[in-house]
């Protein structure tokens, strides 16, 4: 079943092993920020001219070098971990659905997609990420191979290693989502593409997977793992599964219930992303008249039921879900919305295209080409999310215990929550860019600034001084999202290109940050070098 002849898994040295010491654990995740893209849509060589559109379901030309050749533009903005698409080999030609140009469609994962690269192409990708102080994230499907038949479908050896009928459940479709053995045994997708699910029950098949993970974060030195259709796959196959990673990983549970996900962190040894968030995140900023109440709420109901909220991945767009932007044109309204998974608990992640304010709906149309808006970095959104990325890496270098400390938040009026996650504490509006100014104030047993602080809006760059008591007085002006540090917290970086002012400062500020020495965030130096001793 499982063949170490394959071109993805070659056998390698013992010291092979040694990269993934400089990998990332959870201690080294929290800090992280994370631009999630489509690998065949982010970028492509520039020899290539033919017309991509979203909506044909169809290659567009983009590969592993030609995402090293945008690094630039990614750290530009503060991100320092890129999470790429699906790696191995896929089903070719044109189904119902399209192609398989988003990776998701796997025939062979002992090879790789030639489509994307060859097998040095990924290596470089992942040093040069690493030159530059980046991590590389490797999205992985373990849930299902693809094919174009359903009841009728029969494997062969281009399916390798799962290449007989006794390596999938038997055939059903999913028909009720609250069923978890159906969930879990029965197949997603449609005749047009399958979604064949593999029998994950198999002890065969979980060596196979296990000792394929292992090779694959070794063999191109992967920093971390997003983890597809994980609740598809039953709770006890993931705790080996993510042992033999051995490197963060971040799972897709697509359900807005923070209980059921939370069971996957607690038992399955697997960070969902923070889909009990998503909802009320979008619900919260889509309308000036926005339920703010139930984000608040969401806030503490994440905290009392997940082990550690911190290493939860948080998000406004993705792949999977049409972009914020798709219904939502109020500037404010979209800046604050993507302002939240930046200033509360987890790992934030963005989503290519959002800073050239891309508007797709549904799949396939939320996977634009990116190279349609020129890599600008001048834009107004770039700029955003270079300050955002800017004032959390600030927090985190002037407190110790930022990434692992939890937030507060709670509701500051009508249109306006306070989110407080020390030093960061910022004031979040949905009363949209046509509102008058406003006036909320920050009180100092929320904040814990004492008298005469003065403090600066990393998004404005506007300069303020708390009063006698350390209670803070803020204008939101015309709806947009304030998010303040101290100004002795502030480092270097958050406003650095701007002059503050106490009057208004200059509200498109660039702020880029400085990539930090890749450091060993999977172990101490100690650790390293016990690795070491063993590799001896």
């Amino acid at each position: 079943m499982f063949s170490s002849a394959s071109s993805l898994l070659p056998l390698v040295p013992l010291l092979a092993v040694l990269p993934t010491a400089l990998a990332l654990d959870d201690a080294g995740m929290r800090s992280r920020s994370v631009y999630q893209l489509i690998t065949d849509r982010f970028a492509r060589p520039s020899s290539a001219t033919s017309t991509c559109n979203a909506s044909d379901r169809k290659y567009c030309g983009g590969t592993w070098s030609a995402i090293a050749d945008k690094l630039d533009y990614i750290s530009g903005m503060g991100y320092d971990t890129v999470w790429i698409s699906p790696v191995v080999e896929n089903i070719g030609g044109t189904t119902g659905l399209g192609e398989a140009y988003h990776g998701y469609w796997t025939l062979d994962i002992n090879n790789l997609n030639s489509n994307f690269g060859t097998a040095d192409d990924l290596k470089s990708l992942s040093t040069k990420l690493h030159d530059k102080n980046m991590y590389l994230m490797v999205d992985v499907v373990v849930n299902h191979v693809a094919a174009t038949a359903g009841s009728s479908f029969t494997p062969d050896a281009n399916y390798a290693p799962f290449d007989t009928s006794a390596d999938y459940h038997s055939f059903c479709w999913i028909q009720d989502y609250t069923n978890q053995t159906q969930v879990e045994v029965c197949w997603l997708g449609d005749d047009q593409v399958a979604l064949v699910d593999i029998n994950t029950n198999s002890d065969e098949i979980k060596s196979t997977w296990n000792n394929w993970i292992k090779s694959l974060v070794s063999n191109y030195t992967l920093d971390a793992v997003r983890i597809d259709t994980v609740k598809h796959v039953q709770m006890d196959f993931w705790p080996n599964f993510t042992s033999s990673a051995g490197v963060f990983n971040q799972g897709e549970v697509l359900n807005g219930d923070a209980s059921y996900n939370a069971l996957y962190q607690k038992d399955g040894n697997v960070n969902p992303f923070n889909y009990p968030a998503y909802y009320p995140l979008t619900r919260a900023f889509n309308q000036t008249s926005g339920d703010l109440a139930s984000l608040v709420t969401m806030a503490s109901t994440i905290k009392s039921s997940f082990e550690d909220p911190t290493l939860l991945g948080n998000f406004l767009n993705n792949h999977d879900n049409p972009r914020f932007e798709s219904t939502v044109t109020d500037t404010s309204l979209i800046k604050n919305a993507h302002a939240y998974p930046f200033v509360t608990d987890g790992i934030p992640y963005g989503y290519y295209g959002s800073e050239a304010g891309f508007t797709g709906g549904n799949d396939p149309d939320n996977r634009e080409p990116l190279w349609t808006a020129n890599y600008d970095t001048s834009s107004d959104m770039y700029k955003f999310f270079a300050s955002l990325n800017a004032v959390r890496k600030a927090a985190g270098s002037a407190s110790s215990d930022f990434y692992t400390n939890q937030m507060s938040v709670s509701s500051l009026s009508d249109s306006s929550i306070l989110v407080v996650k020390g030093p960061l504490v910022s004031v979040l509006s949905n009363s949209g860019s046509s509102a008058s100014d406003a006036s909320v104030t920050v009180p100092s047993s929320s904040s814990n600034w004492s008298a005469n602080t003065k403090v600066i809006d990393a998004i404005s760059c506007e300069s303020l001084t708390t009063d006698g008591s350390g209670n803070l007085a803020v204008t939101v002006k015309s709806g947009l999202p304030r998010v303040f540090i101290a100004d002795s917290s502030k480092g270097s970086s958050v406003c650095s290109n701007s002059t503050s002012s106490s009057s208004g400062g200059n509200s498109g500020a660039t702020s880029v940050i400085a990539s930090s020495p890749r450091t060993l965030v999977a172990g101490t130096v100690g650790a390293a070098l016990m690795v070491l001793a063993m590799a001896f």
